[in-house]
């Protein structure tokens, strides 16, 4: 299987912020998440990891906004379920992937990422029409959709990790030409990574690996080695 630790990198430094809690997710969701490996050591650490980043951002059930009434038609439920019915089918990661924190949040707290989608636009179309920038920006929209995206450029540009079996030229020419367009993908990306960021967290927070430690319980583990011995007893 080819591989590659996308996430050690992140681990090294003393300061955490919203877009460490992003590249948690990614690594977690293409590679860790799918039944067959949730069980896994990996799997299980970068969770807890994760989860600890999402408390220390305020971004799990913990913090939803009891005023805040909604139904949601689900397809397949007969009935309506109310956002206490709904949240409680939802683990800390799937609320945070389906946007709902943004529901517990003001409005207000988004007007850096809203005002940035509004000169943008005013700057793409001379003429937008004032019925619609009058409008919120609909945030919840945006982070869905960027987020959606998000995950299949990491699938795309998800570096091969070595050499593939039997040496075969052609299929090593191949994964080299596709590799200089992944580049130029990843090259391109920080203008989303940092909208989605904003949008994680509009403070621009960051932590210390010592308070990730001691206040939200974060693992700081080798991935690498951890990895390396799931690797050794499944291949």
């Amino acid at each position: 299987m080819p591989y590659f630790s996308y996430t050690k990198r992140y681990d090294q430094y003393k300061l955490m912020t919203g877009k460490d809690l992003l590249y948690k997710y990614l690594d977690y969701q293409y590679l860790w998440s799918s039944p067959n490996r949730i069980n896994d050591k990996p799997s299980q650490i970068r969770l807890k990891q994760l989860e600890a980043l999402l408390e220390a951002f305020g971004l799990t059930k913990k913090y939803v906004n009891p005023l805040i009434q909604i139904k949601y038609s689900i397809l397949g439920e007969k009935e309506k379920l109310s956002r206490s019915q709904h949240l409680n089918k939802l683990t800390n990661v799937q609320y945070f992937e389906q946007s709902e924190f943004l529901y517990d949040r003001e409005y207000k707290e988004n007007n850096e990422v809203a005002n940035r989608a509004l000169n943008k636009i005013k700057e793409l179309y001379k003429k937008p029409p004032e019925s619609r920038i009058s409008r919120p920006v609909d945030i919840k929209w945006m982070f869905n959709n960027l987020l959606n995206f998000r995950k299949n450029v990491f699938k795309i540009t998800y570096p091969w990790g070595g050499m593939l079996e039997g040496f075969s030229v052609g299929l090593i020419y191949s994964e080299h030409l596709q590799s200089n367009l992944k580049k130029i993908i990843t090259d391109n990306i920080e203008e989303i990574d940092d909208t989605l960021w904003l949008i994680i967290d509009p403070k621009k927070r960051n932590f210390d690996l010592e308070t990730m430690k001691s206040e939200f319980n974060y693992p700081d583990v080798d991935l690498d080695n951890i990895d390396l011995e799931w690797r050794i007893e499944n291949y």
